[in-house]
């Protein structure tokens, strides 16, 4: 018996992404207004919402890539960073986009990994912020959304299985009934 397609259930519009990107970066605006300001966005979750709120930004930026990798080493679970563009961040405002944040762990072990770099600050923006689930002491300073259930979400840059990334909406996945027959 084959598992039916779980269904899609739109959580967040694209006129409510766009709202929420359109206050997130006014935002941001005030908060560093003539300051050396870099979005670096974790790859590839957040390519979609770095690239809206940098359009959306007034204040003069750069925008960087990092891709974090967790790696399952026979039961040693370790952290890869990738920078995929030159990065100095010394000095200047540095605000970190990811898709969700749940649990934190990763977050923060990047967040320390970063500090080295010796940022004028150091934020952390999330699409999606679920701090019911935080094991760590990290602190999205910007969310689009919170979200307090656990569904797994795609579209606006965020795949299950390689699927869905493409949505100009994000959903949640949901079961869709018993397993088919064969």
């Amino acid at each position: 018996m084959k598992s039916p397609e779980p269904k899609l259930v739109m959580k967040y519009s694209p006129s409510e992404i766009g709202d929420r990107v359109a206050e997130l970066a006014a935002r941001i605006d005030r908060d560093y207004g003539g300051k050396r300001l870099a979005l670096v966005a974790i790859l590839k979750g957040a390519a979609f919402f770095q690239a809206d709120l940098s359009r959306q930004v007034t204040t003069p930026h750069s925008f960087e890539f990092i891709n974090v990798a967790r790696r399952d080493a026979g039961g040693n679970e370790s952290v890869e960073i990738d920078f995929s563009t030159p990065l100095s961040l010394a000095d200047r405002h540095v605000i970190v986009l990811k898709d969700v944040v749940n649990t934190g762990v990763i977050e923060t072990y990047l967040m320390n990994q970063l500090r080295s770099e010796e940022p004028g600050t150091l934020r952390f923006a999330a699409i999606v912020d679920r701090p019911q689930e935080r094991r760590s002491s990290i602190l999205v300073d910007y969310a689009l959304f919170t979200s307090h259930d656990d569904s797994v979400l795609v579209g606006y840059g965020m795949e299950q299985d390689g699927r869905h990334g493409h949505l100009p909406y994000i959903a949640s996945l949901e079961p869709s009934g018993p397993p088919a027959k064969q």
